[in-house]
């Protein structure tokens, strides 16, 4: 029996390529496009797959070419980064084109350290971000289907189970004096409204006092760049006796707050409001 043999260099290119970037025409050659093995535009032009033309015989890829040149330049030489004003745009298409290095070269350059290692740390302090910003959307939205307010209000709430130990429920002086610090509550709802998340504080790398405030301010720019308006800031989580805001319904079950924080979404944006 004879085993057919693969050739993984089927497709042959010319040594100077012209490209169909959305539109926009560029000329390179092959070695620039095939600098970086493990990219997008390696792999295209190994020889491997076919790649389609445009009529006038353009090499032609269906992403918009806005950003290419500098894509180009970089892949030309590799101490050529883009303007400050445009590295954002760059970096995006770094990670479409799959140049990792471009990619982190961008990301360590001063204009988008602070969003993409910085604040994407602290993101990663809270297990699970990206499913918690998208549940305050969805509840800040069914409020208003419920109620037909034009703002919404949604708490993001840490708290720590601290179950009542077995030797305070023998003595009734002692189990008074323990309680005397928290203000009891039947449920979360009872204690901050319909429209809440309560998270365990072991979803929490860190005290939620220290950090908390950190990631509730990175929720905050996420979700005023997504284009949502309102107000977020830190709530205490005593009340005005300064007793701990606690949930229990029974001993084992004793929910102590450990922070709290308010997202308030304007969704008409009025003038005047604040």
């Amino acid at each position: 029996m004879q085993t057919a043999t693969l050739d993984v260099d089927r497709y042959q290119f010319p040594s100077v390529i012209n490209l169909n970037v959305g539109g926009r025409i560029f000329a390179t050659r092959l070695s620039t496009l095939c600098k970086y093995p493990e990219s997008m535009l390696a792999v295209m032009f190994s020889g491997r797959h076919k790649v389609d033309k445009d009529l006038d015989g353009n090499y032609f890829i269906d992403r918009d070419g806005t950003y290419f040149l500098f894509i180009l330049n970089f892949l030309r030489d590799d101490n050529e980064l883009p303007p400050v004003n445009y590295a954002e745009d760059v970096l995006k298409e770094a990670m479409f084109y799959g140049i990792q290095t471009l990619v982190d070269r961008l990301k360590n350059s001063p204009p988008l350290f602070a969003e993409y290692v910085v604040r994407e740390n602290v993101r990663k302090k809270l297990a699970g971000y990206q499913e918690i910003k998208e549940e305050i959307i969805s509840l800040a939205k069914l409020q208003v289907v419920e109620s037909g307010a034009i703002t919404s209000v949604v708490r993001l709430i840490i708290s720590k189970n601290q179950p009542v130990p077995r030797d305070l429920q023998f003595s009734k002086q002692v189990y008074k004096q323990y309680y005397r610090k928290f203000r009891i509550y039947p449920s979360f709802e009872a204690c901050y409204g319909k429209y809440f998340i309560n998270l365990p504080s072991e979803r929490i790398k860190g005290h939620p006092d220290a950090v908390m405030d950190l990631v509730a301010a990175c929720l905050s720019r996420d979700l005023l760049e997504e284009g949502y308006k309102g107000i977020f800031k830190s709530e205490g989580v005593h009340d005005e006796d300064r007793k701990l805001k606690t949930i229990s319904w029974c001993d084992e079950e004793f929910h102590v707050s450990a922070s709290c924080h308010m997202f308030r979404f304007d969704w008409l944006d009025t003038p005047g409001r604040h």
